[in-house]
């Protein structure tokens, strides 16, 4: 029997202030139930969402190692590069320092005969062993009409005004 709002007499609440009326069983079960119900969805729920944040956690946490990874990756990549570049650069100055070694060796060389030549030794061993003679001086002598003739044009800066170059053509 449902309780009604009408009361008897003296109103429960004046005789017991914090009075709370006891509630029937049977409403909780349903409520229980229908509470039940909606808890065995939202658990359902709640493991299908509990499984999809993992999903993204575990997600993310491949893409950091992977990022990761890369970021090592490149810099180990610049490293090898920048060794390389190093290794080019010391085998350069290397045989840059062979070359001036020789070069040292070829000048001194070249000094060491020069030092040893002596025009008139050449001279001899030109005439006694080539055969070589010195040659004879010939005069050509050319008539007049076969020399030519240099022309030369000097360029002059023009300093002069519009009026003086009208007044020279005139002239001319």
């Amino acid at each position: 029997m449902p309780r009604s709002l009408y009361q008897y007499e003296t109103s429960p609440r004046k005789i017991e202030p914090e009075y709370e009326p006891v509630r029937k069983k049977a409403t909780n079960k349903k409520r229980n139930i229908s509470i039940q119900k909606r808890t065995v969805k939202t658990k359902y729920q709640l493991q299908r969402e509990k499984k999809k944040v993992e999903r993204k956690n575990h997600a993310k946490q491949i893409l950091i190692v992977l990022s990761l990874f890369g970021m090592l990756l490149a810099v180990s990549y610049r490293e090898i590069h920048i060794m390389e570049m190093f290794n080019n650069k010391k085998d350069m100055e290397n045989q840059l320092a062979l070359i001036e070694k020789e070069n040292g060796q070829v000048e001194k060389d070249i000094r060491s005969q020069e030092s040893k030549l002596d025009w008139n030794t050449i001279k001899q061993k030109a005439t006694n062993e080539l055969g070589m003679r010195e040659a004879t001086k010939i005069n050509v002598e050319l008539k007049r009409a076969d020399n030519v003739e240099k022309e030369e044009k000097l360029i002059k800066e023009d300093d002069t005004s519009l009026l003086e170059k009208i007044v020279e053509k005139l002239i001319k």
